[in-house]
């Protein structure tokens, strides 16, 4: 009997791991972005609704590029809806730039705003890869700063979609 028990908690395992590997890995957008779909909000709310958010969350929001009007004004026709919005003016920013210029790529952090048929998308880069390639060049300080940034960007994103 144990050894059933066993076999069936082993193979239980098994099989959470396979689909946790294949959940994560085996989509690589999943891998790299964070998103949020908002279904119930249209484009320039949830614009306007991320750029309060993100000021109240002491992620300030630095630039608004309005990608869709810029294409638009270029003679690009029927692009969808499309806004970046750079933010997390962080304080430690000039000193994490200076000793690491790469990571420029999760400081300001970049969110894309787009709407994709008929759903408002909100999508942010995952830090943990930049922050792997980097590691050698960081301090413990340095890491954990950017990881409770984009923690706190995240649960941002989360409180947008409700």
């Amino acid at each position: 009997m144990r050894t059933l028990i066993a076999f069936l908690i082993g193979a239980s395992l098994i099989i959470l791991f396979m689909f946790f590997i294949k959940y994560y890995f085996g989509d690589p957008y999943r891998l790299l972005f964070y998103t949020v779909e908002i279904k119930n909000k249209n484009f320039d709310q949830v614009v306007e609704d991320l750029k309060a958010k993100l000021d109240k969350n002491g992620l300030k929001v630095i630039r608004m590029l309005p990608l869709s009007k810029a294409l638009e004004a270029r003679g690009v026709k029927d692009f969808m809806k499309y806004t970046i919005v750079l933010a997390c003016d962080i304080p430690q920013k000039k000193e994490l730039l200076t000793k690491v210029p790469s990571m420029s790529n999760l400081i300001p952090c970049s969110v894309a705003v787009y709407e994709k048929e008929g759903v408002v998308k909100l999508t942010t880069l995952k830090e943990i890869i930049f922050l792997a390639e980097e590691k050698d060049n960081l301090s413990n300080e340095d890491v954990q700063l950017v990881v409770d940034t984009y923690r706190t960007l995240r649960k941002t994103l989360d409180e947008v979609s409700k």
